[in-house]
């Protein structure tokens, strides 16, 4: 009887632990192709040699955003 108990506790927590985890990767994958498609945008965009320090600043936002979309992840 007790083993039944806990297996009725455990499934529980571990499917919610599991599904969590999943969510968390799929948060973390999102950022990482938002990221990336914005890097591809920005060489796109600044492809002229007399353009890359505005190259840079646009890789830089790409960048803070990708940070910014971690942090939304992870809190």
């Amino acid at each position: 009887m007790q083993q039944m108990t806990i297996k009725r506790l455990v499934l529980p927590v571990a499917l919610f632990t599991m599904s969590t985890a999943m969510i968390w990767a799929g948060c973390i994958s999102d950022c990482k192709h938002e990221y990336e498609a914005e890097v591809e945008s920005c060489k796109s965009q600044y492809d002229d040699p007399e353009d890359a320090d505005d190259l840079q600043q646009c890789i830089q936002n790409a960048e803070d955003e990708y940070q910014s979309c971690i942090d939304e992840c992870t809190s």
